[in-house]
């Protein structure tokens, strides 16, 4: 049972790294964009 909870927020917490990486790349891009 606890290890299935473990397993769950692993993955929960490797989506959330991945689209918090996409998020920040995205808002840098733009700042480098109105940078200029």
């Amino acid at each position: 049972m606890s290890k299935e909870i473990l397993e769950i927020s692993v993955m929960v917490d490797e989506k959330f790294d991945v689209s918090f990486n996409l998020v920040n790349g995205f808002f840098g891009f733009i700042l480098k964009v109105f940078g200029k």
